[in-house]
């Protein structure tokens, strides 16, 4: 790898089903991904619980709020590009996340709060128009019986700027669709050697760590209690759903391990951390898995005790090694992995959060 990575924009925005230009720079490694080889394929769901897009009759105004998925099962919302395609390929097939509704309610209310230099929200990226001033993109499907909402965030708690809107958007979600239960879920850093690349973390406890600009924060290092994933959901992830796109992923586990203890947490940092085998960000102790924003949902769900919540992540990134002590260049090396696997490893917490749902 010679080429430099942005790794922020790699990780927010990199689109393994279409990769946009200014990835493609030759050197970096991430010109030669491809989406047949970046996206989950089909899995053998059980008879009658396959995942099946439910598009609306006409498509909504961007304008529009979310009450007409009001008293719907569930909703799953996802946070990174490469999370969003990969959700789409196994939940809404035949409909891809550039198929998916805009959602742009009350959006100038919204514009203020966004003041980060990186966030998506203000990127002037040609091929960022879509995410420009939108709160995120949604779409309808069906579990069985269940029926579910798909939200892509268009807010994100470490790019967004000091207000902290994506706790707003979050309640807003919340309060529109009232959902028996709401998951958050997607790619994450895996914490310590044990944690192996697609492995997969359904959090116990989620728990703030902030080292940088939420540090003097009321909620810097507060922790929220996650919903006990059942007996029948940990059942239903079968090797036989989990192998599939696991065996394309090298050095992955031919069926990927699943940590959902109490004592299992996913750690919401306010940057991009990770591990590496100096612990170079003292994650160690503090978790399995590392992400960007599922305590913010929790904190925003304290005001809906009635509505089960889960964090469910993948790990897009193993805990990378770093004998020459040079965080800079594990970093390029966690987002070129991320980038090549995020979307495969993806899979894992997709079928988990079919599962939680199935089962519910």
């Amino acid at each position: 790898m010679t080429g430099a990575i942005d790794v922020d924009d790699v990780i927010l925005n990199f689109d393994p089903a279409r990769v946009q230009s200014r990835f493609r720079m030759a050197g970096t490694g991430l010109e030669l991904v491809s989406a047949e080889a970046a996206l989950p394929g089909a899995v053998p769901w059980p008879s009658g619980t396959a995942p099946k897009p439910a598009p609306l009759g006409a498509a909504p105004a961007e304008t529009d709020d979310l009450s007409r998925f009001h008293g719907y099962d569930a909703v799953v919302v996802t946070w990174t590009a490469a999370e969003a395609s990969a959700l789409a390929a196994l939940f809404t097939p035949g409909y891809p996340v550039s198929a998916w509704y805009e959602y742009r309610h009350q959006i100038d209310t919204y514009i203020p709060l966004v003041t980060g230099a990186k966030a998506p929200f203000k990127s002037s990226e040609p091929d960022m128009a879509r995410y420009y001033h939108s709160l995120g993109l949604y779409f309808p499907c069906t579990i069985g019986t269940k029926r579910v909402l798909l939200f892509k965030s268009g807010l994100h708690l470490d790019y967004d700027g000091p207000a902290t809107p994506v706790q707003r958007l979050m309640g807003e979600i919340a309060t529109a669709v009232a959902p028996r239960i709401f998951v958050t879920t997607g790619t994450g850093g895996g914490i310590g050697a044990d944690v192996h690349l697609g492995d997969v973390v359904i959090a116990g406890t989620v728990r703030f760590d902030c080292q940088t600009q939420f540090r003097e924060k009321p909620f810097a290092n507060r922790q929220y209690k996650a919903s006990a994933v059942s007996s029948g959901a940990l059942k239903a992830m079968t090797p036989a759903l989990m192998s599939v796109n696991a065996a394309r992923i090298p050095g992955a586990l031919a069926v990927p391990d699943i940590f959902s203890s109490s004592a299992d947490a996913v750690v919401t940092t306010d940057f991009f951390a990770f591990d590496d085998s100096t612990n170079h960000y003292k994650l160690q102790g503090l978790g399995r898995a590392c992400d960007m924003g599922d305590a913010m949902v929790a904190d925003a769900l304290q005001s809906a005790p009635h509505i089960s919540w889960y964090s469910i992540r993948n790990a897009s990134d193993p805990q990378i090694p770093n004998p020459d002590n040079n965080i800079h260049s594990a970093s390029q090396q966690a987002a070129l992995i991320y980038a090549k696997y995020g979307g495969l490893t993806t899979a894992a917490s997709v079928i988990a959060t079919w599962a939680v749902i199935s089962n519910a």
